[in-house]
């Protein structure tokens, strides 16, 4: 009995086509072709995948297509022809897995000296032309103060000059400063200044009323 691959190839024959001709109609790789003619089902895709391309295959010959179907089903035993899965079906996941080359490596270790550089000028700018960080804990604006001496906290940037109404304040090594002040009015105002090595200044204002 003659196999669906016999059918195929003795049809495409009587009427003059090629393999390549079948597969610029069809869009079947003209290897898969040749394995459908031959019968060599241990190298084609699962059994769908076949019984389409002898679909496309015969619709193109003008043959019966549920003939032809109905022929690879008996002759086609999964048990005496298990499919190869092509390397286009197996391991779409793996294949996808990104894979670490030198090349790469060198590459990620490029961009992160970019990233890293980059960083460092926006830090500078920051620096250098915008006004210093400058956060006052306390006292809050508005403050009401029953004794006479008062502590002013807060942190900056390390590298500025600090002043408390013009008298420049120590740091430690975080930024951070604290600083009692007298309070010789009722109503007190108390600046705080960060200047930069460049001149730049943010100023914090806090007004504080001493009550007797």
């Amino acid at each position: 009995m003659r196999t669906v691959g016999q059918v195929l190839k003795e049809e495409r024959e009587k009427k003059f086509f090629s393999l390549e001709e079948i597969e610029k109609a069809t869009k079947i790789r003209k290897e898969l072709l040749e394995f459908l003619e031959a019968g060599l089902y241990s190298k084609l895709p699962p059994p769908t995948f076949v019984q389409g391309f002898i679909k496309n295959y015969g619709k193109f010959l003008k043959l019966d297509q549920e003939k032809l179907l109905a022929i690879f089903r008996r002759e086609f035993s999964e048990g005496q022809h298990p499919p190869r899965v092509l390397d286009s079906f197996s391991n779409p996941v793996d294949r996808k897995r990104f894979k670490l080359t030198p090349a790469r490596a060198l590459g990620g270790v490029i961009l992160s000296l970019i990233i890293i550089f980059f960083v460092y000028l926006w830090f500078e700018y920051r620096f250098l032309v915008g006004g210093p960080f400058l956060e006052v804990s306390q006292p809050v604006d508005q403050f009401s103060a029953t004794s006479p001496a008062i502590l002013v906290t807060g942190r900056t940037d390390p590298e500025v000059k600090l002043s408390i109404n013009n008298q420049e304040i120590g740091l430690d090594s975080a930024g951070r400063f604290s600083q009692e002040i007298n309070l010789s009015e009722d109503i007190n105002n108390i600046v705080i200044a960060a200047t930069t090595k460049g001149g730049q200044v943010t100023k914090v204002e806090r007004t504080v009323f001493l009550k007797h």
